[in-house]
């Protein structure tokens, strides 16, 4: 969560982007910020149905392996690929839905628990960088595919461990 001075929308927007769960400009209210706290905590306990933390530890794609109980995705050499906290819960989402168109609302939902706005770009920045990080070196088309009018979709096949 953070926590600024700054309370211009795109401040709010950039911070949002950057991977925070939530933005809480200053002054605030301590009550509005307890809230906050449980908000992010009861969504960041949650995982999609097909995911439970106890049954799924890993999930394989296209040589890539996404390691749900160490938070952290392999590439295809074996390099760890550092993955902000935004990141990592939507490529869990991705990956719990693979080959299934997801729209930006259900992407935003899933991902983070808030409500989408029809102007907010942010899930788009955030699908952005997560296909630069599964961009493989022989410039394929890639793994994260837009698929107009509808959303996105994760066009692999996994492997849940």
């Amino acid at each position: 969560i953070m926590l600024t001075a700054r309370s211009e929308p795109i401040d709010r927007v950039l911070g949002l982007e950057m991977g925070a769960d939530d933005y809480l400009a200053k002054p605030f209210e301590p009550r509005e910020l307890l809230a906050r706290i449980r908000n992010v905590l009861r969504r960041t306990e949650a995982l999609p149905a097909n995911l439970e933390p106890l049954a799924i530890r890993r999930a394989r794609f296209s040589s890539w392996i996404f390691d749900l109980e160490h938070r952290h995705l392999v590439d295809p050499d074996g390099r760890v690929v550092v993955l902000s906290g935004a990141e990592f819960r939507l490529l869990r989402v991705f990956v719990g839905h693979a080959n299934k168109v997801l729209s930006r609302e259900q992407l935003v939902s899933l991902s983070s628990g808030r409500n989408y706005e029809s102007q907010d770009r942010a899930i788009d920045l955030q699908v952005s960088r997560l296909r630069n990080k599964l961009a493989d070196d022989g410039g394929s088309d890639g793994l994260i595919k837009t698929v107009r009018n509808e959303g996105y979709v994760l066009a692999a096949a996994v492997t849940l461990e």
